[in-house]
């Protein structure tokens, strides 16, 4: 193998390139800084997570994205409809603010392009290593992805490191961040999914918004509009259940025809147009996620089982706070407290999330109660991604309580 080339340097190098290193780097490069994101994928490419929450609107309209979402005539999501086992019930959730369905190959092309435009700089290569001085994490080694595999890696500098790198969990992969941790209960769930043009919508703008189909504990679908044709479909069911089916293909047709019948019902007419997709063990954590010279942002440090949609809003709202404590760190700031504050923020909504989620899938009868009685406004602002707000929700309380009553560890509020 050669030995590496010369040195880059910059001021930040951000491992991956979707939604939360696309952001970050944005904002960094705004802000007059020297960004490097490094990602093995060409873009655009495939990728689910299609919905938004209301959180992400704000974010990315000071992004400077907004007017482009709607050129793209992404569906424009009004909230999130829940239909009960065996549609005998059903409640709906509005978002705080309006959002939009995203096909994602799409959307992620919009953040990098964005990022881009605003300074940053892309290498499409593979981290091979992290580079140390000490303890302090002072860059990368990569490789080009296009490059020969015996060529030189390179070597890419950096005052500070932020893995962006999604469910690649890099840090982790290295052994710089901890281990990566199965979440125990979520982690025998296997998301199966595909895409169908001519699925049948409800009528009117109530199409537009994410239908979740509830079936036995642990067994759930999605239903996502990405274009006026386009629908997006995944059932998620145990692991036991898949094999028990033979594998992905039939065990998604299972899913799709068994979980609800109101999902059942609507591919009469529908043809799928993408192979079905298989996601296992998505539910993961990793404790320290920050540390001399580095953090861990959205989903390379955790992801919750994806039934509310979290996952890219998380991103976003991770990405703004790193960029904030990064650049205070960059300009003399005392990095334990400032990475400190960040990962408390982190922990804070991934815990409330985790017990939200919980508590939906041990109590779906009373979160419908909850969602439409006196805990309302506390649930829709939940689902519009409040959950790293310093205040702890009344709704949030009284799920914890219920919860431990029943024996099963809660977070601690605060994070």
């Amino acid at each position: 193998m050669s030995a590496p080339s010369s040195a880059e340097d910059v001021d930040v190098a951000i491992v991956g390139a979707g939604p939360a290193g696309s952001c970050l780097a944005t904002l960094l490069a705004r802000a007059g800084r020297r960004v490097a994101v490094v990602e093995r994928a060409d873009f655009p490419r495939y990728h689910i997570g299609e919905s938004l929450t209301g959180a992400s609107t704000p974010i990315l309209e000071e992004l400077g994205v907004a007017e482009e979402m709607d050129r793209r005539q992404f569906p424009p999501k009004r909230g999130v409809k829940v239909i009960g086992h065996e549609a005998h019930n059903e409640f709906f959730v509005p978002v705080l603010n309006p959002t939009w369905q995203v096909r994602r190959e799409e959307f992620d092309q919009i953040l990098l392009e964005r990022a881009l435009h605003e300074g940053a700089t892309l290498r499409r290569s593979v981290v091979e290593s992290v580079l140390r001085e000490g303890e302090r994490v002072v860059g990368l080694l990569h490789r080009p992805v296009h490059g020969h595999a015996d060529g030189p890696a390179h070597e890419l500098r950096a005052r500070f490191v932020a893995d962006c790198s999604g469910q690649s969990s890099l840090l982790a992969r290295l052994g710089v961040a901890s281990k990566r941790v199965v979440d125990d209960v979520f982690s025998r769930q296997i998301a199966l999914f595909t895409q169908y043009e001519g699925a049948r919508r409800d009528p009117g703008e109530m199409g537009n918004n994410t239908f979740i189909f509830y079936g036995t504990e642990l067994h759930w679908a999605w239903f996502i509009p990405l274009s006026p044709t386009l629908t997006s479909v995944g059932v998620v069911m145990p692991a036991a259940k898949v094999a028990e089916h033979g594998g992905p293909e039939a065990a998604f047709e299972w899913g799709r025809t068994h979980i609800n019948p109101d999902l059942a019902k609507r591919f009469n007419f529908a043809r799928e147009v993408s192979p079905v997709r298989a996601l296992a063990n998505y539910s993961y954590h990793v404790d320290r996620f920050w540390g001399e010279g580095w953090c861990c942002v959205g989903d390379a440090h955790q992801f919750i089982d994806p039934i509310f949609s979290f996952g890219v809003s998380f991103a976003l709202i991770e990405a703004r706070a790193a960029s904030a404590a990064i650049l205070d760190v960059l300009v003399g700031a005392d990095e334990a407290t400032r990475l400190g504050e960040y990962a408390a923020l982190c922990s804070r909504g991934q815990g409330v999330a985790r017990d939200l989620i919980r508590y939906f899938w041990r109590f779906p009868t009373f979160f419908a109660f909850l969602a439409r009685g006196e805990y309302r406004r506390d649930v829709i602002r939940l689902l519009g991604s409040a959950c790293h707000d310093p205040e702890e929700l009344g709704a949030i309380k009284a799920m914890r309580a219920a919860l431990r009553e029943a024996g099963v560890e809660t977070a601690v509020a605060g994070g």
